[in-house]
């Protein structure tokens, strides 16, 4: 008797799991589709992304229920644009998809084509136009972290002398080149290339501005003291 339950048993199981694996197809499409989607939520503070390129990204995504949504799928649309830094995406019971997101802001412009954030990261927006007052980095790409922070540093020690950095650029064989929005061009040269820098502030300072503004290049480039190119029909007395 206990030999022919279990039996029954055994059986009653095999054909529950036969059953299962029949209608699960069916089961997984209906809870697809259970609870339509029906709000997007979009939380942020945004300058260059509308809400237009957002909608466009997520629209054909949430045309599912609330379970089968793929929020994976849908960070990963949203980040392909070019201003999203980082999106987070959560459900809401029962018929919400709730997004944040926060869009990137450039610190400085990256080569001919892009821009840096605080953390180096790059991104490159259709449009530059509008952030060519930001000074560029042209440096190694995988040098780029290291050399914003340097960056950063010098634009504060610049901006104390009453000048604004314009280009910093780092060659291939490691040679410094500075550039102001003045158009003082500044060659640190590949030795030592702050402790020039520093030097040269500090010769600067001794100098004078009315001196140090009729000076077009500095080449920094020497064991002992610095060359000097004066700006065209300038007349320096010493």
């Amino acid at each position: 008797m206990i030999e022919t339950r279990r039996q029954v048993q055994l059986v009653l199981a095999f054909l529950f799991i036969i059953a299962l694996l029949y209608f699960w197809p069916f089961f997984k499409k209906r809870m697809q589709t259970f609870q339509p989607i029906q709000y997007v939520r979009v939380e942020g503070a945004f300058q260059y992304i509308s809400k237009a390129d957002i909608e466009a990204k997520i629209e054909p995504l949430v045309q599912v229920g609330y379970f089968g949504v793929n929020l994976q799928l849908i960070r990963q649309a949203v980040m392909q644009l070019p201003w999203a830094e980082t999106v987070q995406v959560e459900r809401e019971w029962p018929n919400r998809i709730k997004l944040r997101i926060y869009e990137q802001k450039p610190v400085v412009r990256w080569q001919s084509d892009g821009l840096l954030n605080r953390k180096g990261e790059i991104f490159k927006p259709l449009n530059l136009d509008k952030f060519q007052v930001l000074p560029v980095l042209y440096a190694p790409m995988v040098q780029r972290h290291q050399l914003l922070a340097v960056m950063q540093g010098l634009e504060l020690t610049l901006t104390d002398q009453g000048w604004h950095l314009a280009e910093f650029n780092v060659s291939q064989r490691q040679s410094w080149l500075l550039r102001m929005e003045n158009g003082l061009t500044i060659q640190l040269g590949r030795w030592q290339p702050l402790q020039k820098f520093s030097q040269l502030m500090s010769a600067l300072a001794v100098v004078g501005t009315d001196v140090v503004g009729k000076m077009a290049y500095i080449d920094m480039r020497y064991p002992n003291g610095f060359a000097v190119r004066w700006r065209e029909g300038e007349v320096v007395t010493w």
